[in-house]
């Protein structure tokens, strides 16, 4: 756990997000770099079949131990691959590929050069969601809890390390980090609620969601009213299996 904390305080200082291999006389080669990419890219694509979820399914989580410098560039490692294509399958409603690559993604993130946060693991489960694989999303969530801890729990523990190294005080993380995230995590909740149970009162993103809670619009009152005709106090809705 230390060293991935160190990571993650010193991401900065990492070289993954300019590859060094294209700087020369202290400049950067935007040219090289993309054609490096895109050249990178392109061999994985036609190595495996990305537009089917048998072809998605059987890469080999060996593909992420394929590049123990990091590849230079973090864009074309194969997790930052499939994850771009997950993006470009949910723009077009795909999600079932979608959610094919986040899985194999989350397979090769713990073999992976990179060290993720417990929030990218996640985002298979808002797919999930998002697909209205509402059950589905719920058993993720809880199996990714149970493997790798739940995202507040690596949150303490980056505020304990905060704390050690002197970056700044308990409270002070605590105002700025933890937080902001445990009002997001109960506004998401809400909203993935909302989604399943009355999907028709739902505002189209969670964004909007979140927007209109924070100026308390007529249209979040509206909201609450109809939740509580249901019968359910909106602050105490739950989503997340236990």
């Amino acid at each position: 756990m230390l060293d991935f904390l160190k990571k993650i305080f010193q991401k900065d200082k990492m070289p993954h997000m300019r590859g060094e291999r294209f700087i020369k006389n202290g400049e950067f080669n935007e040219e090289e770099y993309n054609e490096y990419n895109n050249k990178k890219i392109e061999e994985f694509k036609n190595r495996y079949d990305l537009a089917t979820i048998k072809g998605i399914e059987s890469i080999p989580v060996e593909e992420a131990q394929k590049y123990p410098d990091g590849g230079k560039s973090v864009v074309y490692m194969p997790e930052q691959i499939l994850s771009r294509q997950a993006t470009e399958y949910k723009k077009s409603g795909q999600y079932d590929l979608a959610i094919a690559c986040l899985k194999k993604v989350n397979e090769l993130y713990p073999l992976s050069f990179y060290r993720y946060t417990r929030a990218d693991f996640e985002r298979v489960v808002d797919m999930m969601v998002l697909a209205g694989r509402f059950n589905e999303a719920k058993q993720e969530h809880k199996k990714l809890n149970n493997l790798y801890g739940t995202r507040l729990e690596e949150l303490q523990d980056l505020q304990n390390f905060a704390v050690k190294m002197g970056e700044e005080s308990k409270e002070e993380y605590q105002e700025r980090v933890i937080n902001p995230y445990l009002e997001e995590a109960r506004d998401r909740e809400i909203y993935y609620w909302l989604l399943e149970n009355m999907p028709n009162i739902a505002p189209k993103s969670f964004g909007g969601f979140r927007r209109m809670k924070r100026i308390n619009s007529a249209n979040y009152q509206k909201i609450v009213s109809e939740i509580s005709k249901q019968g359910y106090d909106i602050n105490n809705i739950k989503f997340w299996y236990k």
